[in-house]
C-alpha cells in the first residue's frame, strides 16, 4: 500500500496546462524551466515539449529562458542532436541566443566529446559578440587535449583568439588553481611549455 501511493507521488502529471496554471497561481512560474530540465533529465521528452510549448504561448517567461531550458534538459539528458535542434529552431524563430544559451550547449557538446560541433558552436559564439566564460573555455580546451591533443587544441585556441576571444590571464589561472587537480596539458595549450604552473 505504501509502495503504491510512493509510486503514485513520484509519477509526472500528465497535464502541463494544469502544471503551467497551478505554477502560476502560485508564484511559481521560474520552477516551470526547473521543471523543463528535470523532465528532459528523466527522459521525459513528450511532456517537456508541451511544457515548452505551452510556456511559448503564454509569454509569461522570456523565450531564450524557455528555449535554453530546453537546451540544458537534453544536453544533461545526453540527447544532443535533439539540443542542437531545439538551439537552431531558436534561432529561426527570431530569438536570439544569449551568452547562457551557447554556453549550456558547448559544455553538453564537449562533455560527450562531440568536440567538433563544440568548436563549432563556440565559433558562432563569438561572431554574435559573446565571449565564453573561463569555465567554458578551459572544459572545451580539456576535452581537446584528452581527445585530440595540446597541438590541435593550441590551433583551436589560435583561431578563437583570431575571432576576438581575449584570453584572461588571471582569471584562468584562478579558476585552474580553484579546480586543480586538471589535466596538465591544459596549462601548456593555455600558457604555453615554457610557463610553470607554480607561477600563482
Amino acid at each position: 500500500m505504501h509502495r503504491k501511493e510512493h509510486e503514485e507521488k513520484v509519477t509526472p502529471p500528465q497535464d502541463a496546462d494544469e502544471i503551467f496554471k497551478k505554477m502560476k497561481e502560485n508564484g511559481l512560474i521560474p520552477n516551470a524551466v526547473a521543471m523543463l530540465d528535470g523532465l528532459c533529465k528523466d527522459g521525459l521528452i513528450q511532456e517537456a515539449m508541451k511544457l515548452f510549448r505551452l510556456m511559448r504561448e503564454k509569454g509569461t517567461i522570456p523565450e531564450v529562458v524557455v528555449y535554453t531550458a530546453v537546451v540544458d534538459g537534453f544536453c544533461k539528458a545526453h540527447k544532443l542532436d535533439d539540443a542542437k535542434r531545439i538551439f537552431r529552431k531558436m534561432q529561426s524563430k527570431g530569438v536570439v541566443p544569449n551568452a547562457f544559451s551557447y554556453s549550456v550547449l558547448i559544455q553538453g557538446l564537449y562533455i560527450c566529446n562531440h568536440l567538433d560541433d563544440a568548436i563549432e558552436f563556440c565559433l558562432e559564439m563569438l561572431d554574435a559578440g559573446h565571449s565564453p566564460n573561463v569555465p567554458t573555455f578551459v572544459g572545451l580546451v580539456e576535452g581537446l587535449c584528452k581527445e585530440k591533443g595540446v597541438e590541435e587544441a593550441e590551433k583551436v585556441i589560435g583561431t578563437l583568439k583570431q575571432k576576438g576571444f581575449l584570453v584572461n590571464d588571471k582569471a584562468l589561472r584562478q579558476f585552474l588553481d580553484k579546480k586543480a587537480p586538471f589535466f596538465p596539458l591544459v596549462w601548456e595549450a593555455i600558457f604555453g611549455k615554457k610557463t610553470s604552473q607554480k607561477t600563482f
